[in-house]
């Protein structure tokens, strides 16, 4: 069995300091308590018992309330939540940490909000997720794309190389911050802590989208975390990996680069009045449990890990990102709790057919699926059966639809050169825009993010100028029966309207 490829010195988590829930606890009180409700939310702590909310549980409803002095209030913690928040910062090694309902899309947003001004430049991975688009697009920002590593093995981009962030940064002196993924979904993390030296040498702040790195704190065998590497900014789901509720999130701020107080301004800006408790509860008891428990559990699942990547590799048609190739070839670390497996063409089946056959034949959902490539998340919840389930599975799919005598090809896909930026995006947003076929499309403004879906490769992102190689490629890849691209009408884009057509 494969040993871990790389260990890190985990700072020791304060377990006397994390045995406890100061605001679920909270909640509990409030439970046992009768109270009259003459406040929202409308089903009253549960008090129609012809509610199908019932379902749910009797203390569900009850802890579905809204802020009041004794459960303290969301905009202007001093009580419980922030209590329940100063934990959340100190596992994490921040100097402070805000509860999210929004996810990790909030803390995007927030982030950048916080950091850039209208017109700042943001220097950011080709491969972003579509919030930091969105984000920039409403603050005005303009990006600074830079390409990640590409695998062209599995047909899938990766992360930042430390050099390649150090020559945008002398391309661009002048911009505002760097914005970077810790992982990317696929789990590639790249030297965070030379990029945040590097970014800050600069006097830049660094913002890391660490939607998929919440569990990185709670072993020396898995990456480094982005408060460890001391990141000014993360907004961290603690819902995908750490185990609260979906939607929940935390944004994570240390040292003195950031303003605290925006920071808290645009939070407030951004969520809900009436955030939600079961999902800030949740995120107190996740940060319990993986203070006490997560550097047993997460120690505990990976031998069980590496053993179902070495069974799964000898299947005939799959292999699996391994760390130790993975670190030797693009000089960064895996994170090994990603099951990133690639279907060869020995099997008759794309990536997107053998999710759908797992689903519906074997009961298993996997994560997401690439033409070559099946995608799953393991976390500290999980065991050693389930993934004898799923190794089970894909034996049996090989044993079905593998062939030794097919021609075993390459991947389709690639990564295209950056095009022209055109236009930027808060002027996309606004701008007036109609569709016209691909072949009509040379030279005018793309006014959509165009990408190989599910997330994977963008081919064009909004306000860029749309090239013939553009064009060839959109057209190679409609060819493909087993890809999509994710426009409401693969044969149409979306363009800027010119003045003359206003």
């Amino acid at each position: 069995m494969l040993k871990p490829y790389k260990l890190k010195t985990l700072t020791p988590i304060n377990q006397t300091l994390h045995n406890q829930t100061p605001l679920f606890d909270a909640l509990k009180l409030y439970e046992e308590q009768d109270v009259v409700s003459f406040d929202v939310p409308g089903h009253k702590r549960g008090l129609d018992s012809e509610t199908d909310l019932h379902y749910y549980g009797r203390s569900t409803l009850r802890h579905d309330v809204n802020s009041m002095p004794q459960l303290d209030n969301y905009d202007n913690p001093k009580g419980v939540i922030k209590e329940a928040q100063d934990l959340m910062a100190d596992l994490y090694l921040a100097d402070q940490a805000h509860f999210l309902v929004n996810g990790t899309t909030e803390g995007i947003q927030a982030m950048i909000f916080s950091v850039c001004k209208p017109g700042d430049k943001l220097i950011l991975p080709r491969n972003v997720h579509k919030s930091v688009l969105n984000a920039m697009a409403l603050a005005d920002v303009t990006p600074i794309y830079v390409l990640p590593e590409f695998d062209t093995e599995f047909g899938i981009a990766h992360n930042l190389s430390v050099e390649t962030v150090r020559k945008t940064i002398e391309e661009h002196p002048d911009a505002r911050a760097v914005f970077i993924m810790n992982p990317t979904y696929f789990g590639a993390v790249s030297d965070l802590k030379a990029i945040v030296d590097l970014a800050h040498a600069h006097d830049m702040p660094v913002l890391v989208d660490e939607a998929h790195g919440a569990h990185f704190r709670c072993s020396p065998e898995l990456p480094i975390s982005s408060m460890e590497a001391g990141a000014d900014l993360a907004a961290t789901s603690l819902h995908k990996t750490g185990g609260s509720f979906t939607q929940s999130s935390v944004l994570l701020v240390k040292g003195h680069r950031v303003d605290p107080h925006k920071v808290k301004s645009v939070i407030n800006m951004l969520t809900s009045t009436s955030a939600s408790y079961l999902l800030m509860s949740s995120l107190d008891i996740a940060r319990k449990h993986l203070a006490l428990h997560g550097e047993k559990r997460i120690q505990a699942l990976m031998p069980h890990v590496r053993q179902f990547k070495e069974a799964v590799t000898a299947i005939p048609g799959f292999h699996m990102l391994d760390g130790h190739d993975f670190n030797r070839l693009y000089n960064q670390d895996l994170d090994e709790t990603k099951l990133t497996i690639y279907v060869d063409s020995s099997i008759d089946l794309s990536g997107f057919e053998i999710y759908k056959l797992l689903r519906n034949d074997y009961n298993i959902q996997m994560e997401l699926a690439e033409p070559n490539v099946v995608m799953g998340i393991v976390t500290a919840a999980d065991n050693a059966y389930v993934l004898e389930r799923l190794r089970d599975a894909l034996m049996d799919i090989s044993h079905k639809h593998h062939d030794a005598a097919r021609e075993v090809y390459a991947p389709v896909l690639k990564q295209l050169a950056i095009p022209e930026q055109a236009m930027g995006l808060r002027a996309v947003l606004y701008g007036e825009k109609h569709p016209v076929s691909i072949e009509e499309a040379l030279g005018e403004i793309c006014a959509e993010s165009l990408m190989i879906y599910p997330p994977g490769i963008p081919i064009l992102m909004a306000g860029e100028r749309i090239s013939q190689e553009v064009i060839d490629y959109w057209q190679f890849i409609n060819n493909q029966p087993i890809i999509k691209i994710g426009t409401e009408n693969s044969n149409q884009v979306y363009i800027m309207n010119r003045k003359e057509d206003n």
